[in-house]
């Protein structure tokens, strides 16, 4: 009767141990690249070598040094940052209407304000080229601001549309009963409640715009050097050392990125811990 009581407890050692060494084996290959590409970064000779001869901070000098990848950092992070407040500034008031709105056709408006996500960017850029061919727009930052936009957008209308499924929709009426306008009860009390929801569809829109390259490719032009699209040329065309350097800040980027999403997702979890108790 012991014996047969006993038993399971040391399958089920094993089956956590080998879960646990599964989780351990998948994150040393998610995360090896990564590793790699930072440490090579200080390499001091100008050849791929892993593990570095020597440890130097030569290629993110040149990388300063360099007015080309200069540019297209500043440019990057400037379209970057308009794309996300653009994003919220629509994708906000329309998933808003989608979540609370009740009116016809609204599946298939949702459909189609999600569609980006779901149709491939290589079939979105060549929509998007044929289109601002005919308007004049291609090689122009106004191309690229539309385009991440579009592919942005249903990022938005996703995170926040979750977050007012969620929300309790009866301390907008309380508010409204009142005597607060619609908008001074959105603005006051119904953003705020949605806070970590915001930052987070902020915070994926920067990155969407910010990493992404077949949209450039198709839109951009000399004028319009992003930073990912920098990279493509370089690894095209001359594969500069200086890629490692890049690519370890493009890696800072998104983990800042993230970071800033777990700590409006933690404060969120905080600020309901306190309501609850």
């Amino acid at each position: 009767m012991s014996l047969s009581s006993a038993s399971p407890q040391p399958r089920i050692n094993a089956g956590r141990s080998a879960l646990w060494l599964l989780a351990g084996l998948t994150m040393l290959f998610l995360l090896a690249p990564i590793a790699v590409i930072i440490v090579v970064s200080f390499n001091d000779t100008t050849l791929f070598s892993f593990p570095p001869t020597r440890w130097s901070l030569r290629w993110y000098q040149a990388l300063w040094e360099s007015r080309a990848w200069r540019e297209a950092g500043w440019f990057s992070l400037w379209l970057a940052s308009l794309v996300a407040l653009a994003s919220l500034l629509i994708g906000v008031p329309a998933a808003y209407g989608l979540a609370k709105g009740r009116f016809p056709g609204r599946r298939l408006a949702e459909a189609l304000l999600i569609s980006p996500m779901v149709v491939p960017v290589i079939v979105l850029a060549l929509g998007l080229y044929m289109l601002f061919s005919k308007l004049g727009l291609i090689g122009t930052p106004t191309s690229l601001f539309l385009a991440h936009t579009l592919l942005a957008l249903p990022v938005v209308i996703v995170i926040v549309g979750a977050a007012f499924r969620r929300l309790d929709g009866s301390i907008e009426l309380a508010a409204r009963s009142c005597g607060a306008s619609f908008p001074r009860a959105f603005w006051h009390i119904v953003l705020p409640a949605i806070r970590p929801a915001l930052i987070s569809a902020g915070a994926f829109a920067f990155l969407t715009s910010f990493d992404e390259v077949v949209l450039t490719l198709f839109l951009g032009g000399p004028r319009t050097t992003t930073l990912p699209k920098k990279i493509w040329e370089s690894v095209k065309f001359e594969l500069d050392p200086s890629l490692t350097a890049v690519s370890t800040i493009l890696i800072i980027v998104s983990i800042a990125a993230l970071l800033l999403v777990e700590v409006a997702r933690r404060s969120r979890i905080q600020r309901l811990a306190k309501e609850v108790l």
